[in-house]
């Protein structure tokens, strides 16, 4: 497997000497070459040689399965969507177009969508965020309960949707009536569905459908001026040969640290020491996914139970380098609040681990100046398989209403909303801003790639609500705890939560 990752990145690199920049897309078809000049709205990728094949679109995207006639005459379809969505991906005006490449995709894609389907789309917005879990759900509620049929998809924020569907709200996308649902296309992400099927039954997925399932990956932001200064090596060299990992991370974190003149390690929004590392919160859940642990897991039933890696060595053994890197030396600091996005902007930290969203919608915005590399977040050891990046919480999850009156018109709405998201949305949001725009450099494009790859799901974070919540890990290293003796207990909630989501999802 390293070898493997070291010829891709390897021959990824090569190209980019031949050409500017080169997709590589995550389909099974390569996506089509772009240029260096600042990308335009509608910017559509050439043909290729394989365009000739039916299977594929003029541009050189895989077609979907949905039957070019098929027509509703104008039906309205109803989607109910979270409202406080971190990153827009529902709906444009026309008016607010202003020549954004992202924003006009998602327009172009639903008038696509509209068109193709002979129906008019509908948006009832409703707040339903990690505050808004219980509101979103009392919502769903008061219309599927009373068969009101208010609204017939639902797209929402990954928690608030899973506890949808533990609630028994969603209809099953497995159901034979949802007869235009292609999940072995490639705008669908398998092993979300891998996670997320019990038995014979599917009540939510996600893929190209959402940009915010791009906006929300974690990776590692370098700070490039950081690396000159140190005469430090970009981690970029090492991630091929497979050695970008936690042991390396600490290591260049040594000797960065720089008072501000006050005599205390700090590090605040307006000022602050330099660090190798700050983080807070949330932010640290990369680390414990990174090791490859997960809090749950699948049986050969299908059930979901406690993951042996949750209690394991390996989290032990992270807790143990964090909470050292973090608390007992002045490498790293653990802050209350979300300061590190300021400290990377200003120079201050070296190493940021962070949603690819914060390199356009904070550093972009207010440190234009500031240039880093981007890698994938590192890894336990040399011998792990493979680099793991972990999704932010704020993706969007798609469902179908249990009291849906057409699921066949449902199912060929999801399926068409997701092969557009494929061939429109995801090549501006991923393409030609995170890859390209909102780079410094090449490599990093050819990073991204990677980081993409090797996205991975957990039952446990997904169904959060329903069982030991996500505060666990994070605690650990904000207040210093052993994690044996946090897991112990955890483990002991999570056995008799899991016995009730089992009945809830296998009905």
């Amino acid at each position: 497997m390293k070898n493997n990752i070291c010829n891709r990145i390897i021959a990824l690199v090569m190209s980019m000497i031949m050409m500017t920049f080169v997709f590589t897309s995550c389909a099974d078809h390569p996506d089509p070459e772009i240029t260096t000049e600042t990308p335009q709205a509608n910017t559509q990728a050439p043909a290729d040689e394989t365009t000739s094949d039916p299977r594929y679109d003029s541009k050189g995207y895989l077609k979907d399965d949905i039957p070019a006639d098929l027509d509703y005459g104008g039906k309205t379809i109803n989607l109910l969507v979270w409202d406080d969505v971190e990153h827009e991906e529902f709906f444009i005006a026309y008016e607010e177009l202003g020549g954004d490449i992202v924003d006009q995709s998602i327009y172009d894609r639903n008038a696509k969508v509209e068109s193709r389907l002979g129906v008019t789309l509908s948006f009832i917005r409703v707040k339903g965020n990690s505050e808004n879990i219980s509101s979103w759900n009392s919502y769903v509620n008061n219309s599927v309960s009373t068969n009101a049929k208010e609204f017939d998809i639902l797209a929402g924020y990954s928690i608030s949707i899973a506890k949808c569907a533990s609630s028994g709200y969603l209809y099953n996308m497995l159901d034979k009536e949802c007869e235009y649902l292609n999940f072995e296309q490639p705008w669908w992400s398998q092993l979300l569905l891998e996670q997320a099927t019990f038995g014979d039954n599917l009540y939510f997925a996600s893929g190209d459908i959402s940009r915010n399932a791009l906006e929300m990956m974690y990776v590692c932001y370098v700070q490039n001026g950081l690396l000159a200064q140190y005469n430090l090596q970009n981690p970029q060299e090492v991630v091929p040969s497979g050695d970008w990992t936690y042991e390396k991370f600490i290591e260049m974190c040594k000797g960065v640290y720089k008072d501000d003149g006050d005599g205390a390690k700090n590090c605040t929004k307006e000022s602050g020491d330099v660090f190798g590392y700050v983080t807070s919160r949330i932010h640290v859940d990369p680390w414990f996914y990174g090791s490859g642990a997960t809090i749950c897991e699948r049986n050969e039933s299908g059930e979901i139970i406690e993951s042996p890696s949750f209690t394991g060595e390996r989290v032990a053994n992270t807790v143990d380098m964090l909470t050292e890197l973090l608390h007992k030396s002045n490498d790293g600091i653990f802050t209350s609040e979300v300061t590190h996005q300021d400290a990377f902007g200003q120079g201050r930290t070296l190493f940021m681990i962070e949603r690819a969203r914060v390199s356009h919608n904070t550093l972009a915005k207010k440190y234009g100046d500031v240039t880093f590399s981007v890698v994938p977040c590192p890894k336990y050891d040399k011998d792990q398989e493979k680099y793991i990046t972990v999704m932010g919480n704020p993706f969007t999850l798609y469902a179908i209403a249990s009291d849906i009156g057409d699921p066949k018109m449902a199912s060929a709405f999801i399926e068409c909303f997701a092969s557009e998201g494929y061939r429109q949305v995801t090549p501006a949001v991923f393409e030609l801003s995170l890859k390209t725009r909102y780079v410094s450099d090449s490599v990093s494009g050819v990073m991204y790639d990677l980081i993409r790859e090797n996205v991975t799901y957990d039952v446990g974070r997904l169904f959060s609500d329903e069982l030991i919540g996500q505060n666990n890990f994070r605690k650990a290293i904000s207040d210093d705890q052993n994690w044996g003796s946090v897991a112990v207990q955890a483990s002991k909630t999570l056995a008799r939560q899991l016995v009730k989501l089992n009945q809830a999802l296998n009905k």
